[in-house]
């Protein structure tokens, strides 16, 4: 995820005296402090790690001392370790202060016009898109498990976070024939759908916030018929510049976004992580 801003789903605050069960993932938890909020639920598929959301609109990083007393809250709500989303510079050092070590390198890329990157695609896939709905979230999510590799894939209640996270999304889903709920086979013999993304914006800014293509399909268009669907979007709104970021090991997804027209920032972000035992 590009940009995690705060969504407006149901949430519980947890005070510093606070004694409860580890929280289901359909009510994620509010942490405060005096230097800022996170949000926390179980990571998607892994319910004894913290998932720790610093919330970017706000003044001031977390203290040491709140993110100290975070810790312990979580703690005593059962979980074992927290895993922080992808954070940049500041708030990264911040973290490393707290204790917590890296565990992921994203390279940061950007796309300055959009409007002529999405003037400048043609027909790139022989699939089409349709609407990611709510009676999707599945199936983005079992897209999602083949794509991405254990311990950074999203379960359907954290696809339904990520197009909560900007003010404004489009969710697409990418197939072969008419669109289902049900992930289908290979071109040849395709049924279902076979890649998702999630676009964001606010203001003028624009974030590609997932893209998931199923191994079995890749090479065939359908991350760039995504790719392109997402700043088509956004130039209609007149977004002037769009980020992603990506692993920075994942060279696919780097070839498939500089060949759109991005490209790479000075500036990359790392997932930090931090054992509570």
């Amino acid at each position: 995820m590009t940009n995690e801003a705060e969504s407006s789903a149901t949430t519980q605050a947890v005070s510093p005296a606070a004694s409860l069960a580890v929280p289901s993932v359909d009510e994620p938890v509010m942490l405060r402090g005096s230097g800022g909020a996170a949000r926390v639920r179980p990571w998607p598929f892994q319910p004894t790690v913290a998932h720790l959301v610093i919330l970017h609109q706000q003044q001031r990083l977390p203290s040491l001392a709140d993110l100290g007393r975070w810790g312990e809250q979580l703690r005593s709500l059962g979980f074992t370790s927290v895993r922080t989303g992808a954070l940049a510079v500041a708030a990264g050092l911040r973290v490393e202060t707290a204790g917590y070590t890296p565990v992921q390198e994203l390279a940061l890329l950007a796309h300055d016009h959009p409007g002529a990157g999405a003037a400048a695609a043609s027909q790139v896939s022989s699939a089409r898109t349709s609407r990611l709905t709510e009676r999707h979230l599945e199936v983005a999510s079992a897209i999602d498990c083949a794509a991405f590799g254990s311990g950074w894939q999203l379960d359907g209640a954290s696809v339904a976070d990520v197009c909560r996270a900007t003010p404004r999304h489009r969710g697409r889903l990418a197939h072969f024939d008419a669109p289902g709920d049900t992930v289908g086979d290979t071109p040849g013999g395709t049924t279902g759908p076979a890649g998702y993304a999630i676009t964001g914006r606010d203001a003028r800014q624009g974030f590609l916030q997932r893209l998931a293509v199923r191994p079995e399909v890749q090479g065939h268009g359908v991350g760039r018929l995504l790719v392109h669907d997402c700043l088509q979007w956004l130039a209609r709104w007149r977004v002037q510049r769009v980020l992603v970021n990506t692993a920075t090991d994942n060279a696919a997804a780097l070839a498939l976004y500089e060949r759109a027209g991005f490209h790479r920032l000075g500036e990359r972000l790392r997932v930090y992580e931090r054992s509570l035992a």
